[in-house]
């Protein structure tokens, strides 16, 4: 995948731009029909050239890509007639094409004087297209939980998506859109091997680099990738935190990281320019319960989190998966000043900016087979979404007469004795998430490691067993395991919870797998906290690598960089 390269000359005593820029992606794989709603944004240079760029359809009538695109090697702004946009994901010339009749820059963007923040555009097509899934920009739950991450969770964390160059010795956009997996780089990070040049945009932009490449393959951006997305793992309709803006020279090596523009700090454009609202639906907990034959209120509330504009006619849905369990939403300001016992949906005229609204959903059992449904919420206005992965809230409501245990673990010491013999301290937490039933005798299963031994404390005793007892519903108890073994190495403990007396349900949560490691050897990660379950990876497709760290010798290759004020070329032109 080529990564987008915008060139800028970058000096030790202050940075000036260079004449050109150019952005495409490298080292990176297909991604044909896997991404329906990406764009190629080509602009007519005449003579048989083009600027080519990649974006996002936002909607059937939007598509966001990035301001630089729309100017040409003088700097002077393109005409909306020579854009023509292709939508979709399938080889060049197969996808549809349309026209556009408007594009609008950030108020902020100054391509000469200030090129390198603010950098987005929005598009609107002559004629509108459906398309079978649409991206969602990133909200602020899940970019602060990216730029929480760990080292290793900055790992491949995002992937970068464009129809650049991938050869950049040959100068012409790519016949397939391109992907390729990205490390999430932290700021401080970013900006210090770009010697300090991104402080004043900080706000606006996001940085991403391949940290450690599978045999040094280079993996980044390139031309024609501009404005192209930057997503949240590989999700076919995923959260989008940037947008290619530029990166380091060197034909798109990875000197620097790649800088993107932070989609997140410019919804108010967004809306300014495009009648986009941001509609959601929470509730509460991830499960509710109920028993056998009974009835659990789940609460739920929408929000309308756009910053400027109204939502009309905003549909309230509540549905369940199982026909044994019943849904019945219990919504005030409704069209029909309220709902009747069995609505399973209803109408809120309108939903200004900021605005928010609050009811319930009562779900009932039919008493025959206990049953952990899905209880869908969604919601939708007449106003298209720019964040439509959060018009949905699906919920566990579990109809049973069974506790449902749960167990965790947590290794707090492993030590050599003088005898050469391992000895390992976990804590293990047992739950009853039943908010309905009690568990009349609670045990938790080991299954140790060979050569391996256990026994309990105080309060709950074990061998291969461990008896916790009665639980109320709601009620945790934790206590302290410590292990013996004759053959101290890494080795993996695993827990199991139930009820002697008629099991739990579900049984989804109930084991436990933890990496016993003892000092002096080495350990192995944890590889469960509940559910054992394939989830599956957070990282992107495509690409290879591993590593979410600066090395040293990486620093030092930057730094290098930096000293000889490499010129970076933003220069989109491919024929």
């Amino acid at each position: 995948m080529v990564h987008r390269l915008t060139l800028l000359a970058l000096a030790l005593s202050g940075p000036a731009l260079a004449d050109d820029f150019q952005t495409y992606i490298v080292g990176g794989e297909d991604a044909t029909g896997d991404w329906p709603w990406a764009a190629r944004v080509a602009l007519d240079l005449g003579n048989g050239f083009e600027n080519s760029c990649s974006g996002s359809l936002l909607n059937r009538e939007w598509v966001l890509t990035a301001a630089h695109c729309f100017f040409n090697e003088d700097g002077e702004a393109m005409d909306v007639s020579t854009i023509t946009v292709h939508i979709g994901s399938g080889p060049k010339g197969t996808n549809p094409t349309r026209g556009a009749d408007e594009y609008r820059l950030h108020s902020g963007y100054d391509n000469e004087a200030n090129p390198i923040g603010n950098d987005i555009a929005l598009v609107h097509l002559s004629t509108a297209i459906e398309v079978s899934s649409l991206p969602s920009l990133v909200d602020d739950a899940h970019f602060d939980e990216l730029l929480a991450r760990d080292a290793m969770g900055r790992d491949e964390a995002v992937t970068a998506i464009g129809w650049g160059v991938t050869d950049p010795d040959n100068p012409a956009v790519s016949d397939t859109l391109q992907q390729v997996a990205l490390d999430y780089v932290p700021f401080s990070t970013c900006n210090q091997s770009w010697n300090g040049f991104l402080t004043p945009v900080q706000s606006s932009v996001i940085c991403a680099a391949e940290l450690n490449p599978q045999d040094n393959e280079t993996e980044n951006t390139c031309l024609g990738d501009s404005g192209g997305p930057l997503i949240l793992g590989n999700d076919p309709a995923p959260y989008i935190v940037g947008l290619t803006s530029f990166g380091s020279a060197d034909n798109c090596q990875a000197g620097r990281p790649t800088v993107f523009n932070r989609v997140l700090n410019m919804m108010d454009f967004v809306e300014e320019n495009a009648p986009l609202v941001d509609v959601t639906i929470e509730s509460g907990p991830e499960r509710y319960y109920g028993a056998l034959g009974g009835q659990t209120t789940v609460p739920a509330t929408v929000t309308n989190g756009s910053l400027r504009n109204t939502a009309r006619n905003v549909m309230i849905r509540a549905n369940t998966d199982d026909t044994s369990a019943d849904a019945s939403l219990q919504w005030s300001g409704c069209d029909d000043g309220g709902l009747l016992a069995g609505d399973d949906q209803c109408t809120l005229s309108s939903l200004t900016a900021g605005g928010h609204s609050s009811g319930q959903v009562e779900v009932s059992h039919n008493g025959v087979t206990e049953t952990d449904a899905t209880l869908a919420l969604s919601v939708s206005s007449d106003e298209d979404e720019y964040r439509i992965k959060n018009n949905q809230a699906p919920v566990t409501v579990v109809f049973s007469n069974r506790p449902d245990l749960t167990v965790s673990a947590e290794q707090t010491a492993g030590n050599l004795d003088s005898d050469g013999q391992g000895i390992a301290t976990v804590v293990v937490r047992v739950s009853n998430l039943s908010t309905v039933n009690a568990a009349s005798n609670a045990t938790v299963e080991l299954t140790l490691p060979a050569g391996t031994t256990a026994r309990g404390d105080d309060t709950v005793q074990c061998d291969t067993l461990c008896w916790v007892g009665p639980m109320d519903s709601g009620a945790s108890v934790e206590f302290t395991l410590t292990l013996t073994s004759g053959t101290p190495e890494s080795s993996t403990l695993t827990l199991t919870t139930t009820d002697q007396n008629g099991g739990d349900f579900p049984q989804d949560n109930n084991r436990h797998e933890l990496a016993v490691a003892y000092s002096g050897v080495k350990a192995v990660s944890d590889t469960g906290s509940g559910d054992t379950s394939d989830t599956g990876s957070s990282g992107g497709s495509g690409g290879g690598g591993g590593g979410g760290s600066f090395g040293v010798g990486w620093l030092l290759a930057l730094a290098g960089l930096a000293l000889r004020i490499q010129p970076v070329r933003r220069n989109n032109r491919s024929r």
